[in-house]
């Protein structure tokens, strides 16, 4: 009778670990270091003057050491694994043994796998064992350990089966350890550059909201670094599983289809070389690109920046593929990329699509969300304001309105020093979204702002003070903006709902010329749970202003000249490069000032007048003021623009020059 042949091979098994046994007890070392013995370090110490820090999330303990075990042990595993592979010589013996294909890829990988689960699992059990005899139990559930245990095992067979799948495409084992984090990464890393490109290219691209909302959902390891903050969802986990398989299964099939001669070439697939070349050259490109427009921010610089990068990473990638330098001569490959890349650039340039122009219509719009940054939309757990969205049909006009005078009036050149954002988040009633983000002059649409700044539904979601309920605030505090921060509490519940009532209504009149305006005072709430909001009072909230001084509040926190030492008035255009290109922009206003470059106010009618004008400091004024205080010596710098100066002033100024 014919004997019965084991399909496990004990020899490759105990062959595998002599070679990377090694790689499994340094992971079981590190793991028992960064967890066990950091939980038995901090319970057994009694003398700690602060609480104990034991997470429910355990990847908070000892975070680095942990992510760096997590996202290089798998990918160095599979390096030494399939080693073989990438030596002829090594190749040609492991695949001349009595072993068919799919046995040699099932003993290395299940090796492999078995190798990174078991010092998880030992590791967990240890942290399992103390809730017998530590008081471990008191920090942390059970749950908490199997789940930590179910997420290091998924992402490390994740990495592992990722270094295999790249291991079965190239011949040499440097190139597969870069390509494995460059797979990881290239859909993160491809949609943060292809959003950076189309910002430049398309006017109105919401970069920065594609990038900081969704970016992290393109990458496993930018995930997996998130996990000290955010374990993974159902979802995550059901997709990460179904990525591994998938690339357990290509591997398998790459590996049973590979050439042992294809042993020291970069890439093995003579198919998948075309697609290296030109995807390597154009990362490189939207690299090149990115950065020559982040320092010099003009057109001609980002596209050479595009040219070079693109020559850098086809002449790279063919060097990796030839083995050597001399392939100058392959020009014709790259003529037509760039040629290629150059008509799609023209096509999104002249938007034969029509994105930059499109605007939503009025009747199918639900609602809109309009602000100065996609911040806004982002949960925030500290802010009042539940819905950010408008659906009044009147001010969901006034910001078609707006949008339809910035596509208009396209304006590509407007710098940082003299724009501002506006974001503009439209849904549809059909599901479907419309999502922009703009730089502009605000000035050139200054008549349409002004007419949503009108519309209450606006000011409703766009300002903390509408959301307040006037029973759970337990204290008010009112202090000036400036000199010192004279403050008073309130504790009064009756004049704490009247102070809310006179807030919300002066808020409702408040113009679009306001927003800039200094506050004279700041109004904070204390609320339920320690949190706190702050709420600025303006120089035209008189009603307000009233009801301080009615309830003899007024007097305690009002700023006016007698608290001043001196005011000086700067013209900032005539200094701009003394006051902007310093470190210490209050120094340099002040040597100014003792070289007599500016004037200096005295009447204390003059000093309250301008008081009230004042705009939070920035270069696009065309006065800086600066004011010194009696009683503390504080000095404060502050703006006033130039429409709002009086005469006198203005007058003074041009005799100065």
């Amino acid at each position: 009778m014919p004997s019965k042949t084991s399909w496990i091979n004990k020899e490759v098994i105990l062959q595998s670990l002599r070679n990377v046994g090694w790689v499994g007890i340094v992971y079981f070392i590190g793991l028992l270091f960064s967890l066990p013995v950091d939980i038995i370090g901090k319970l057994s110490n009694d003398n700690q003057p602060y609480p104990i820090a034991i997470y429910e999330n355990l990847f908070k303990m000892q975070y680095p050491i942990q992510m760096g075990l997590m996202l290089f042990v798998p990918v160095i595993l599979s390096l030494f694994l399939f080693r073989y592979l990438h030596v002829k010589q090594a190749a040609d013996f492991m695949h001349s043994l009595p072993l068919t294909r799919s046995k040699l890829f099932y003993h290395f990988t299940v090796t492999g796998i078995v190798i990174l689960i078991m010092p998880i699992v030992l590791n967990t059990a240890i942290l399992l064992s103390f809730y017998s005899f530590t008081d471990l139990q008191q920090f942390i559930d059970v749950q908490d350990i199997l789940v930590w245990c179910g997420i290091t095992i998924l992402m490390n067979i994740l990495l592992f089966t990722a270094a295999t799948f790249v291991g079965m495409i190239t011949g040499l084992t440097a190139v597969q350890g870069v390509m494995t984090y460059i797979l990881l990464l290239l859909p993160a890393g491809m949609f943060m550059l292809v959003c950076f490109s189309l910002k430049n290219l398309l006017y109105g691209f919401p970069e920065d909201y594609f990038f900081n909302i969704k970016i992290e959902q393109y990458s496993p390891v930018i995930k997996a670094v998130y996990l000290e903050n955010k374990i993974f969802s159902g979802l995550d986990v059901t997709l990460f599983i179904a990525i591994t398989l998938l690339l357990y299964v290509l591997s398998y099939v790459l590996y049973k289809t590979r050439k042992v001669e294809a042993a020291s070439l970069a890439i093995v697939f003579p198919v998948l070389r075309p697609l290296f070349k030109y995807g390597v050259a154009f990362c490189f490109m939207l690299v090149g690109g990115m950065y020559f427009n982040g320092i010099y921010q003009e057109t001609g610089w980002t596209l050479f920046g595009y040219f070079i990068g693109s020559f850098i990473g086809y002449y790279l990638a063919e060097m990796v593929l030839q083995k050597h330098w001399r392939v100058f001569r392959h020009w014709k490959g790259f003529a037509g990329f760039a040629v290629s890349i150059s008509l799609i650039g023209l096509f999104i340039q002249f938007d034969l699509f029509q994105y930059e122009k499109k605007i939503p219509d009025l009747k199918g719009i639900e609602k809109v969300h309009i602000s100065n940054s996609y911040y806004s939309l982002r949960d925030n757990p500290d802010s009042l304001i539940k819905d950010h969205f408008i659906n009044d049909p009147q001010t969901i006009k006034a910001v078609l309105n707006l949008h339809k005078e910035i596509v208009n009036n396209q304006d590509r050149t407007v710098t940082d020093e003299d724009s501002e954002q506006v974001f503009l988040y439209y849904k549809m009633h059909n599901g479907s979204k419309l999502v922009r983000n703009y730089r502009i002059n605000i000035e050139e649409i200054k008549s349409h702002y002004t007419a949503l700044y009108k519309m209450k539904s606006f000011k409703e979601t766009t300002e903390e003070i509408f959301s307040v309920d006037p029973n759970s605030v337990d204290k008010l505090s009112i202090y000036a903006d400036m000199g010192g921060r004279k403050q008073i509490s309130i504790i009064d519940t009756k004049q704490i709902k009247e102070a809310i009532n006179l807030l919300k209504e002066e808020t409702y009149n408040g113009t679009f010329e306001d927003r800039d305006k200094v506050n004279l005072y700041n109004v904070e709430f204390l609320l339920s749970e320690n949190r706190w909001i702050n709420v600025g009072v303006k120089n035209n909230y008189k009603n307000f202003e009233t009801w301080l001084q009615n309830n003899g509040y007024l007097d305690d926190i009002k700023v006016t000249s007698s608290d001043i030492e001196w005011m000086y008035v700067i013209d900032q255009k005539n200094y701009r490069n003394r006051l902007y290109n310093v470190m210490d922009q209050q120094q340099a206003a002040l040597e100014l000032k003792k070289e007599g470059k500016g004037i200096e106010i005295t009447d204390s009618k003059h000093i309250e007048g301008i008081m009230n004008e004042f705009v939070y400091h920035s270069i696009t004024n065309e006065y800086m003021v600066i004011i010194k205080y009696k009683n503390h010596g504080y000095v404060e710098i502050r703006g006033l623009e130039e429409k709002d100066a009086p005469p006198f002033l203005i007058k003074e100024m041009n005799d100065l020059e």
